[in-house]
């Protein structure tokens, strides 16, 4: 078949190939044509689908850029940013048990202990006694803790707004919308979100080889 000619990954170096060709007058890019090669190749290909797949990888790598850029700025990595957003998000006084944490945050003991000994390092949380388990810690954010998420959320919030600005009011509203309806087309309806899946995925940068969570 005509298909056998081209694999995924010549496909996505055309893309990339393309991506330093300037924009069409129509509005047309260098995905849409990429688009056009793929259709040919690949019979059974949507190009329509494929483009809304391929832009929303495209966005997501770009976003993730641009928040490893600016958590950098301020001393954080996206481990550290989101045990500080966790603890954030319990309000005043902004405190978890080490234990608690690392189950909200899907991360075994190991991980866990890994991760807040390298931030206390860092000066970002600090370790309490718990008055309410003599042989338990709690943990809470210092004023650097805080002030470096702040400033983090604030930074990146202007940059996605500024991005985002590209659109309407309207066409914000509408795209937010369509988003939300594609990803209730998946079974997991929380998205890992409630789950902590994603903290999961990162646990191997907290533990050692041995540690069956890696």
């Amino acid at each position: 078949m005509v298909s056998s000619r081209l694999t995924w990954s010549d496909l996505r170096q055309i893309i990339r190939t393309m991506n330093a060709r300037p924009t069409a007058e129509d509005g047309r890019d260098y995905l849409d044509d990429a688009l056009v090669i793929w259709a040919r190749e690949i019979p059974d290909l949507d190009p329509v689908t494929e483009g809304i797949v391929e832009r929303i990888h495209i966005l997501a790598h770009n976003f993730n850029v641009s928040s490893q850029e600016t958590l950098r700025e301020f001393g954080l990595d996206r481990r550290s940013f989101r045990l500080l957003g966790r603890l954030r998000s319990f309000g005043p006084p902004y405190q978890r048990s080490a234990g608690m944490l690392a189950n909200d945050m899907q991360l075994s003991s190991g991980a866990m202990t890994n991760r807040l000994d390298r931030m206390e390092k860092a000066g970002l949380i600090r370790r309490l006694d718990d008055p309410n388990d003599r042989r338990g810690t709690l943990v809470e954010p210092t004023d650097a803790g805080h002030a470096a998420w702040d400033q983090a959320v604030g930074t990146q919030a202007r940059r996605e707004a500024m991005i985002a600005a590209v659109l309407t009011e309207k066409e914000r509203e509408q795209l937010h919308g369509l988003l939300r309806k594609i990803m209730r087309a998946f079974p997991d309806k929380d998205h890992g979100l409630k789950l902590g899946v994603s903290d999961a995925t990162e646990a191997s940068a907290d533990t050692g080889p041995g540690d069956p969570r890696a």
